[in-house]
Formats: structure tokens, sequence, C-alpha cells
């Protein structure tokens, strides 16, 4: 339907929902641009608001190695030179993951109790039904009901399990990622930038020209440092 023509948009990083325009709150999209050249056609990415064209809108285009560039300056804030508080930072987490784990299983335990006990409530009904202690309709309703709940705190054991233990493995990796990101991130794939940034930040907006994140917990604390005015350093 497209003819010869190739649509190249999973090549635009910083497109798709990723960025607000800080002057009218719509969407940063990006172009592809070809550009003639001696070697032969070269091709850039800008990045502009999708209204930028509307009148009175800023007419501001931003290049990808422009916006690189900031994201590159953004992982060095997070990157920790002292080995010692790197090593106190992996304890940190390596603890909040032990007290998870056993909060999880003080969790998990309830519900399996929960689980057992409506297991044995749903013979009941049966029973009754078979020594004609109550009809049908009332069989029906009562099971249905001991049914759903039952199924319900299936599922949530289910989430239970792989949330706690998804976040657990998720923050020791993605700290470990922080120390390296800048290293990482020029040879990275596009899907593999895109989850790096979905991870660090929880949502961006481009100020004329400068990226502004509102970060995610915990690289907020890595990027500007806690405030302890006491702390000696």
């Amino acid at each position: 339907m497209l003819g010869n023509r190739q649509q190249v948009t999973h090549s635009r990083v910083f497109a798709g929902d990723l960025i607000d325009c800080g002057f009218c709150g719509h969407k940063i999209t990006g172009e592809i641009k070809t550009k003639q050249t001696k070697s032969g056609p070269r091709e850039s990415i800008d990045y502009r608001c999708t209204k930028y064209n509307k009148p009175g809108h800023l007419r501001t285009r931003i290049k990808e190695a422009d916006f690189d560039a900031q994201v590159l300056a953004f992982f060095d804030k997070n990157r920790i030179d002292d080995d010692s508080v790197r090593d106190w930072f992996r304890a940190v987490l390596a603890s909040k993951t032990k007290d998870s784990q056993a909060e999880t299983k003080a969790m998990r335990s309830e519900l399996q109790r929960q689980s057992t006990l409506l297991a044995d409530q749903q013979d009941r009904p049966l029973n009754l039904r078979i020594d004609g202690q109550i009809d049908d309709d009332t069989f029906a309703s009562k099971n249905t009901e001991l049914r759903d709940r039952h199924a319900s705190i299936v599922l949530q054991l289910e989430a239970l399990t792989r949330t706690r233990d998804e976040n657990a493995e998720l923050a020791s990796r993605v700290f470990e990622l922080s120390q390296t990101l800048t290293e990482k991130w020029l040879t990275a794939e596009y899907a593999e930038k895109r989850q790096i940034l979905k991870i660090v930040w929880l949502n961006c907006q481009l100020d004329d020209v400068t990226l502004v994140p509102t970060i995610r917990k915990p690289f907020d604390v890595l990027a500007e440092g806690p405030f302890v005015p006491d702390s000696g350093g």
C-alpha cells in the first residue's frame, strides 16, 4: 500500500509518546531527513512537537545527537564514583529484597490459608444439597460465590509471587545498569534505549531545546543526591 516507501519509525528513540512539548503539552515526534553528501545520501533525525506548524508555536527542532548528549549527561549524574557508596547501595537493595521476600512469604501463607478454607467451604453446600437441605438455586448461588472468591485468591497468589520476585530482581539489575549506562547507551539497540528511558524516567518534557525528565525513584536520589545538611559529605 505504501509502494516502495519504508517506514522507519522504530529508529526514532525519543518519539512515540515518550516526551511532551513544554510549550503546548502535545507529543514530540521525529522526522528522518536525508541529505545528499559526496559519499552518498546521509540520514539524520530531527525532533519537533506534533503541533510545530501551528501558528504561534515555537519553531524548535532538535537533532537526535543533541538529545543523546543530554541523556548521557544525565546518566553521568547517576554514576557513583565512590566504590564504598556503591557497595552500600547494593547492600541496601539486598536488605530491601530480603524484607520484601519475607513479607511476600507471610502474605502467600495467608492467601494459601484462605484458599484451603474456601475449598473446604465449597464441599458444604454440595453435602447439604445431597442431603436435600437446600434447593438447586441456593446451591448454585452459593457455589458460584465460593468459586469466584477462590479464583480471586488464586490470581492474587500468582500476581504476588510474580510481581515481588520480578521487582526484587529488577531493582538489583537496574542499579547495576545505572552504573554503566554511559558506556552502553550509544551502542544500544532502539528497544534497549527505549526500555532504559522508561525505567529511569517517569515522564519527560521538552523545554525549548532542553529535556526535563521527571525521574523515577531511586534514580532521583542517584541523580540529585539526598538532601542531608548534616551528612558531613
